[in-house]
């Protein structure tokens, strides 16, 4: 079970490890001062906090820094260099990997993934994207919490949903720094042509499952 979350986050709502489960941190936002996925949930419990912090626009350009972060951060290449080094190991396997939302640190790991198997970008985003069909009925409680209480339920949109920019902004970020999604598995997380085959067939073999 790999958890991205931060410590602040794990500490408020631990991992609950089924019997024969190994817990494993990779905290991608890690002592970083722009933590916009892992606050947000914080943010949205106060309407006249998240009007003045996330309105005007102003959530996007969080998400677009944050994703950024995420790609090219320190603690992002480290927590990432291991959740891809564990996941290449057969033993590690079959593994469940999750962030608090399930959609920014969770999301740019599945994304790269993905484009390292070979999967068409247009694909990498209409996988992405469905987070706003699948997650947002999750989060209608907060939707009528946030209402109820004066707030303006679109300032929470981009905030608990996704938007192709945030996407487009950690590919721009990867392609900037590393030019490719296999120069960003070799110069950014140290896996070599060799490991990322490793990985890449690890990905696509046909477990039995127990």
């Amino acid at each position: 079970m790999f958890d991205l979350r931060t410590r602040a986050e794990r500490d408020a709502a631990p991992d609950r490890l089924p019997e024969g489960a190994t817990g494993v941190v990779c905290d991608v936002l890690a002592g970083s001062m722009n933590a916009a996925p892992a606050q947000m949930l914080e943010v949205v419990r106060n309407p006249a906090r998240a009007a003045d912090a996330l309105g005007h626009g102003q959530a996007v350009e969080l998400f677009h820094d944050a994703y950024r972060h995420i790609v090219s951060s320190t603690s992002a290449l480290e927590a990432y260099r291991r959740f891809f080094t564990d996941l290449a190991a057969e033993p590690t396997r079959p593994a469940l990997f999750h962030c608090t939302t399930g959609k920014d640190r969770t999301g740019w790991a599945a994304a790269a993934a993905l484009l390292l198997l070979g999967v068409d970008e247009e694909d990498v985003f209409a996988d992405y994207l469905l987070a706003n069909r699948d997650l947002l009925p999750a989060f209608q409680g907060l939707f009528e919490q946030f209402t109820a209480a004066g707030g303006d339920p679109e300032i929470l949109k981009p905030v608990l949903g996704v938007d192709p920019s945030y996407l487009h902004a950690a590919l721009d970020e990867m392609r900037r720094h590393f030019g490719s999604i296999h120069g960003y598995f070799s110069d950014g997380l140290g896996l070599d042509a060799q490991a990322q085959g490793e990985l890449r067939a690890a990905l696509t073999r046909s477990e039995p499952h127990p």
